[in-house]
């Protein structure tokens, strides 16, 4: 393993902790109004899309890890989520599970992270946000299983 590969491979635990912290929580509903009240290039401007976009492996590493192999991958990662955008309101996940949402909806859910995963995987990350697997959210019955343990 090369020392760039070793570098990369500490990191990740510790930028994936960052990213699920910040995707658990709740943004200002303003901050699209603040935005448009900033300069261009501003340093004010710089730091209100930080905190909207989240942590990012760039703020260690650079573009260098950007290859053209992630190129790829993230293409046909794109490609994967615009067909799920493509279903009909009637086969939503959440539509689906409605009766399961409901409660979770409730609790103060509001917010529902899905990461491009294999397997089945729910963490709460927050007071209003929960994490799932694509995959869990694919399968009724186990997204039905994962917005029962936000309550």
């Amino acid at each position: 393993m090369s020392d760039r590969t070793q570098t990369w491979q500490n990191a990740w635990s510790s930028i994936w902790e960052a990213c699920v912290h910040h995707a658990g929580i709740l943004h200002d509903e303003n901050i699209f109004d603040q935005l448009r009240g900033t300069g261009d290039g501003s340093m004010e401007r710089a730091e209100l899309l930080k905190s909207l976009i989240g942590p990012s492996w760039r703020d260690d590493f650079g573009d260098e890890a950007f290859t053209d192999q992630y190129e790829v991958w993230n293409q046909t990662r794109v490609a994967a989520q615009s067909e799920r955008f493509h279903l009909p309101l009637n086969e939503e996940p959440e539509r689906v599970s409605l009766t399961a949402l409901i409660p979770a909806w409730r609790a103060g859910l509001s917010k529902i992270v899905s990461i491009p995963c294999q397997g089945s995987y729910t963490r709460v990350i927050g007071r209003h946000a929960l994490l799932v697997t694509d995959e869990t959210r694919g399968d009724p019955r186990r997204y039905s299983e994962a917005l029962k343990q936000f309550r």
